[in-house]
């Protein structure tokens, strides 16, 4: 029998759906449009498309799995799985796509256990109950709006993934805010399909952080292997550092032993207090970035520079830009930029602000911003010191009406989707808490001690310690329930998560 002959019918169904995706007919359409921009060569452009072909035909190939079974469930799911040598998480992650482009609707079931005295009600996932259209997809397959719509809406993080991935250049992010070129842009979808603020799948990004096949309920944190309070033994690093410098020093470590070429991060602009993404080459460029930053940058923006062709790439981010990384890990459709990321580095974030908002908070204490030497949020208030010495404070509640809306839509706290998460949360003064997440940024950490460039210590034996970033960290889950809730009763748009 020939190989044509061997083919399935519902093989070739698979195929002839993923040729009439949208996403795959815009790039086809375009493709010189995209190779005169010159993001993309010709074997780029090929590599992209055959792989974005490869994911539409295996969620097709889902979706007609499906309609072929009369009980679609979590056993289903493991089922197409084991038959395509998948993880459960990416055929999970393909059922998110099929959720979200309204071909099939899907139910979580979960057993209600009930909890002592005023404590919520512990839910446990028990399985999904999934349901296909009963149209014909042709007249369902969605064309995927270009990121504008986020933009407007004002649910964009600034994260500047979108900018480094258009494959004709037609997207900035500035001050935290986007804009498109419309005239440009070849609506194939590519922005959307990235962002981490059009649809998020949670769990699917929590299966993939601990590699398990179960659906689980994680703590306010998200997955971790291991914590612990540290600090840099680098002197030019303490001397500058934030607080425990385990950032930076993770970056030295990494620029100096050749395991990275590049480095994503936030310096100052000529602008004082407004930063800008750098990519950092040596310690030198690692010290100009030292401190934290509380004005949006989007140094995911930089990843489509000629020069990080080929490299290996570190990138240091607030949790947007985590999970947009992570998102489009496990959406894989061989962008070169995000392929050649090798560490993901993520900081604790509360908030941010535009820099416009940072110059009101100034005025509210009476200093210069070009006064100012060091910004702090610590003990529910934000903190400004200045050159001459002062410490000025205001009380976090009297300046949250001035952070970015977007802000308020964001679950996460502790950067959940990176290998290795640090801030300074449940640490004495001058230590970082360090979240080890994955088995590489195990490594990456057991590394820092083995070369004597950190003091670590478990955080189980520090005050406060990790009560309070669970705290914490849960108080800003339920403020983005709230925040998100409130939207939708206005009939505006949130992300789905």
């Amino acid at each position: 029998m020939s190989s044509e002959e061997s083919l399935s019918w519902e093989f070739l169904k698979d195929v002839a759906d993923a040729l009439d995706s949208y996403r795959i007919r815009a790039l086809i359409d375009a493709k010189q449009d995209i190779l005169d921009t010159g993001i993309y060569d010709e074997s780029q452009y090929e590599a992209i498309l055959l792989q974005m072909f490869d994911q539409e035909r295996l969620k097709y190939s889902l979706f007609n799995f499906f309609s072929n079974s009369s009980n679609n469930n979590f056993n289903t799911i493991k089922e197409f799985s084991t038959q395509n040598s998948i993880e459960v998480y990416h055929t999970l992650s393909l059922l998110d796509l099929l959720k979200n482009e309204k071909l099939v609707s899907v139910e979580e079931l979960y057993d209600k256990i009930k909890s002592h005295e005023d404590d919520p009600d512990t839910l446990i996932f028990k399985d999904l109950s999934i349901s296909i259209t009963k149209e014909d997809i042709s007249n369902l397959k969605p064309i995927y709006e270009p990121v504008k719509v986020i933009f407007d809406s004002k649910n964009c993080s600034g994260c500047g993934l979108c900018a480094s991935i258009c494959p004709v250049n037609c997207l900035h992010i500035y001050n935290g805010f986007g804009k498109i070129d419309e005239d440009k842009c070849i609506r194939c979808g590519l922005c959307y399909f990235v962002c981490p603020r059009t649809y998020l799948p949670v769990k699917v990004i929590n299966m993939a952080q601990e590699n398990t096949p179960e659906i689980k309920d994680y703590s306010n944190v998200g997955h971790f292997l291991e914590a612990y309070s540290a600090r840099t033994k680098i002197k030019e690093i303490s001397e500058i550092c934030q607080d425990g410098g385990i950032s930076s020093t993770c970056l030295h470590y990494l620029l100096e032993k050749n395991k990275i070429d590049f480095a994503l991060g936030a310096k100052m602009s000529n602008t004082l207090w407004r930063p800008e993404p750098i990519l950092l080459k040596n310690k030198e460029d690692i010290l100009s970035t030292a401190g934290t930053k509380y004005v949006n940058n989007p140094n995911l923006q930089l990843l489509n520079q000629n020069e990080l062709k080929n490299k290996k790439i570190a990138v240091v981010g607030v949790p947007c830009q985590m999970q947009a990384i992570l998102k489009s890990e496990i959406y894989d459709i061989g962008l070169p930029s995000l392929n050649n990321i090798i560490y993901k580095i993520g900081i604790f974030c509360m908030e941010s602000f535009s820099y416009e908002s940072l110059l009101k908070i100034c005025e509210k204490l009476n200093v210069d911003v070009n006064d100012a030497k060091k910004m702090d949020i610590n003990k529910g208030k934000f903190f400004v010191y200045t050159k001459n010495g002062d410490e000025l404070n205001v009380p976090i509640k009297e300046i949250s009406h001035l952070a970015r809306e977007d802000c308020e839509m964001c679950y996460d706290l502790t950067s959940e989707s990176a290998d290795i998460s640090i801030g300074s949360i449940g640490s004495p003064s001058g230590w970082n808490t360090v979240l080890i997440r994955t088995e590489k940024g195990k490594i990456l950490y057991n590394d820092l001690i083995s070369n004597n460039l950190i003091e670590s210590k478990p955080l189980e034996g520090v005050k406060p310690g990790l009560p309070l970033l669970q705290r914490i960290a849960g108080s800003k889950k339920n403020n983005c329930k709230k925040h998100i809730n409130s939207r939708l009763e206005e009939n505006k748009r949130v992300p789905n998560y």
